[in-house]
């Protein structure tokens, strides 16, 4: 008598079926009792008191100290001090109204042209407010050699 392969019956197949089919459920609903858990302690509810807008006192109205204009040589002296870059400083007033010309020598390394920029780009103002005048902007700056450049910028004494 030959032997015959035994095959499982078909019952068997399906009992392993719903086994791995309630395992892989058991798996699922454990994952996300899981990510409940890590969400319910990550977020924490923090209650401060609220202060009536009422309450709050208004702050003090900042303005900065007028600064009274100095002659107009010892802000074109005062330019060249703090810029070297600058040659033929002039600061030239009629009436009200205030014209400041100067030359920017070439920059020989990086430390000039990163003090150039930063005289372009607010140094100017900031201390000709120091000395009480106003640089209106943009000023016309021309370059009349190879980086070499002129500025012309009108002014006014505040």
């Amino acid at each position: 008598m030959p032997l015959r392969p035994v095959r499982p019956s078909p019952s068997f197949g399906w009992i392993v079926a719903a086994i791995m089919v309630v395992l892989f459920g058991a798996i699922v609903v454990g994952w996300r009792q899981r990510q409940r858990d890590v969400a319910a302690t990550a977020i924490a509810v923090v209650r401060t008191p609220t202060i009536p807008v009422a309450s709050i006192p208004p702050l003090p109205e900042a303005r900065p100290a007028a600064v009274t204009p100095v002659a107009a040589s010892v802000a074109a002296a005062h330019l060249r001090t703090v810029y070297p870059l600058l040659s033929d400083v002039t600061i030239a007033c009629r009436d009200d109204r205030c014209t400041l010309t100067a030359t920017i020598r070439p920059v020989t390394g990086q430390a000039d042209l990163d003090r150039r920029q930063e005289m372009l780009l607010g140094g100017l103002a900031t201390v000709l407010a120091a000395d009480g005048y106003r640089l209106a902007v943009p000023f016309q700056m021309d370059e009349v050699a190879d980086n070499l450049f002129h500025i012309r910028a009108s002014v006014t004494p505040r």
